[in-house]
């Protein structure tokens, strides 16, 4: 199973080492940086750019970056990058745009900012991001939906201090995120307002509170939504959410996650004991209407907070050795490799990903309500 890439990290990610044709003497690379010191807020003023026409969106950047060739980051959210690969120094000035699944469902701009802020506090040193903190968060509607603009600035790696500016626009199924990072010796805020003034998105939004009908109508649930943009990445585009299984989700949104001990009871009565592993893997259309519930060893677990809300993937495998893949729309706590634990949960569907061996792994993909260490 291809593994998740941290959107987050992508500032780190599109960082670029300088021209190699730039081994000049001391003397030449201060005498050139007082110049570029002195010409900075001149230059910037000139700045001149191109437009980025994607897939329902475009944008402005300065028409001398660069794009980059994001295709080997396995990162699918990611819809296009540029950086200022004429630089000189070990850090390159880069912009990059992404769309990807809510996890939540929130149209809450401030929610996800908060959520990347923690993230950044307390796991940025991982993905080369130290000593981070935050410096403002501005309210900047995106038309008439609900936007803004987060901006914090942390120790690169490389020594660089780094400016890092996000504009958040949530709807109920996806988070648009641009992100712009920049030394902060060559941060300018007029280019940073220009093109996050630029950015305009023509496909469809929809920002209004999730509502779920009942009977045989479909149905708009946050939790639905989730399981549902997230199916074919976690399968590698092999597999998709049928009707019957996300109306299921959606009829039962309240128990994704379980996290209170009373949804938690709730969650363990709806349990359909009879049905295992084994039932899963011989016709998983069978149980899209049922909670199951497995038990056994934790091979791997990631948890993931690029989405604006930390969400899980759990793989375990039971006493049969059948693998089950839970995604899971919360943190597993303590949970670790090796350790034992419960997952309550409806099925979605049965896929193939490659092991470490070179052959293949068929597993269950269950929408986790409940995961707990045994």
């Amino acid at each position: 199973m291809k593994k998740l890439i941290t959107i987050l990290a992508l500032a780190t990610l599109l960082t670029a080492c300088g021209n190699s044709e730039t081994n000049t003497t001391t003397n030449s690379q201060t005498s050139e940086a007082s110049k570029a010191t002195e010409t900075v807020s001149t230059e910037a003023k000139a700045t001149k750019y191109t437009t980025y026409s994607g897939e329902g969106f475009s944008f402005a950047y300065p028409e001398s970056w660069k794009s980059v060739d994001t295709s080997q980051m396995n990162a699918p959210s990611i819809k296009a990058a540029f950086s200022d690969q004429s630089s000189s120094v070990t850090f390159a000035d880069n912009m990059n745009l992404t769309i990807e699944a809510s996890s939540t469902g929130s149209i809450n701009p401030e929610e996800y900012a908060n959520n990347i802020v923690d993230y950044y506090t307390q796991s940025g040193s991982s993905i080369g991001i130290s000593d981070y903190k935050k410096t403002s968060y501005t309210n900047k509607p995106y038309k008439e939906y609900s936007a803004g603009v987060l901006e914090g600035a942390y120790k690169h790696s490389s020594g660089t201090d780094v400016i890092l500016v996000q504009y958040l626009i949530p709807t109920n199924t996806e988070l648009y995120t641009m992100t712009l990072t920049y030394a902060k010796d060559t941060y300018n805020q007029d280019e940073i307002k220009d093109i996050l003034d630029s950015l305009s998105i023509t496909a469809p939004l929809e920002q209004t509170a999730p509502t779920a009908t009942t009977g045989n109508s479909s149905v708009t649930a946050s939790a639905a939504d989730f399981f549902n943009e997230l199916t074919p990445y976690i399968t590698e585009d092999t597999a998709f959410m049928e009707q019957a299984s996300y109306d299921f989700f959606g009829k039962h949104n309240d128990v994704f996650p379980a996290i209170t001990a009373e949804l938690s009871k709730k969650v363990q009565g709806l349990v359909d004991s009879n049905v295992t592993t084994r039932h899963l893997n011989k016709n998983v259309a069978n149980y899209y209407n049922t909670f199951v519930q497995v038990n056994g060893e934790v091979i791997s677990v990631e948890e993931d907070s690029s989405l604006g809300a930390t969400f899980s993937i759990v793989h375990v495998m039971d006493e049969n050795g059948n693998d089950i893949i839970a995604l899971y729309p919360a943190t597993t706590g303590d949970l670790l490799d090796g350790d034992y634990a419960t997952v309550i949960g409806a099925p979605i569907t049965n896929f193939s990903f490659e092991n470490v061996g070179g052959g293949y792994t068929n597993a269950t993909l269950i929408g986790a309500s409940l995961v707990v260490a045994d």
